[in-house]
């Protein structure tokens, strides 16, 4: 054999080797509200919800090596004519865990509000590309997002697993800090992108992200085969939280954004529950939320 022969025989059985392949971590379902926009408007974006689905179900966030199944993430953003291609908008998103693989059971992990500070100009036909070193008025804000849910997931299978990915949330955060857009101040006292990603990075909060795992592991994934042993647990992750907060003791976006998520499915487990210190500790992290606790706590 020559060794032209020999080299094309070597590239073709390299390109016969199976690459190894690097998995997307997120499904998402984009709603695009309207009502706010005239029909003109209305028509110029009328492909904005599946560019933004495209976007986000086609790109890879992370550099982690994904395995099971894809986290479920709905978007809702309702926007507003602030000019002839340019809006505000309000963003709502909500991101799921997998419970069961088998019988496919979700429960919501994180809900996230983003209200007013989007600014943007967009026209059928403008492209999204994803590079998290470059600021883009539209597609930063939901990388930072996309990889903050990506982390809390990972944050539920794993202690601290998700350092990677807030790390990149927060060089998502600098870069367009540095272009003074609005919503993205390095300097604000406000509740908003730099504090949720301020305390996720942080590790003065690592003790209260340890407890997400903890939370599902010993408690919301046990429910449904032992749910004594389930609710005992989540009592007792819930009593770290409140100790966690009793000594943290400043307003945390991250503890609030947390129980705002999962009031209702913590007054779903505990309704009628005889564990008076539980809700005592309930209310004390998530005090917005009395009525309801008290509530679930007489069993209605």
């Amino acid at each position: 054999m020559n060794k032209f022969c020999f080299l094309f025989a070597l590239l073709c059985s390299y390109l016969l080797i199976p690459l190894p392949v690097q998995s997307q971590e997120i499904i998402a379902t984009v709603d695009i509200v309207t009502e706010n926009l005239s029909f003109e408007h209305q028509m110029h974006v009328d492909a904005f919800k599946s560019a933004i689905e495209d976007y986000i179900n086609s790109n890879r966030f992370s550099d982690v090596d994904w395995e099971g199944p894809k986290i479920s993430v709905s978007l809702s953003i309702q926007m507003t004519p602030v000019g002839t291609r340019n809006y505000s908008a309000n963003l709502f998103i909500a991101s799921k865990r997998t419970i069961d693989t088998r019988e496919g059971t979700e429960a919501t992990n994180f809900w996230i509000e983003d209200r007013g500070k989007w600014y943007f100009e967009y026209q059928n036909g403008t492209a999204l590309s994803y590079d998290f070193r470059r600021y883009d008025p539209i597609s930063s804000l939901i990388d930072f997002y996309m990889l903050i849910l990506i982390g809390l997931d990972l944050d539920t299978y794993g202690e601290l697993d998700g350092d990677q990915c807030y790390q990149r949330a927060r060089n998502v955060f600098d870069v367009a800090a540095n272009y003074n857009s609005e919503g993205w101040s390095s300097y604000s006292n406000e509740y908003g992108r730099q504090s949720l990603i301020a305390e996720l990075s942080s590790p003065r909060f690592d003790g209260f992200r340890k407890l997400f795992f903890e939370y599902y592991v010993d408690g919301i994934e046990i429910l449904e085969i032992n749910p004594e042993e389930a609710k005992a647990n989540i009592a007792s992750t819930i009593e770290a939280m409140a100790d966690f907060y009793e000594r943290y003791m400043t307003p945390s976006h991250l503890i609030d954004s947390w129980f705002y998520t999962k009031c209702t499915e913590l007054c779903n487990i505990f309704k009628g529950y005889d564990n008076p210190k539980l809700f005592r500790n309930l209310i004390f992290l998530n005090s917005s939320n009395t009525t309801r606790y008290e509530a679930a706590r007489d069993g209605k």
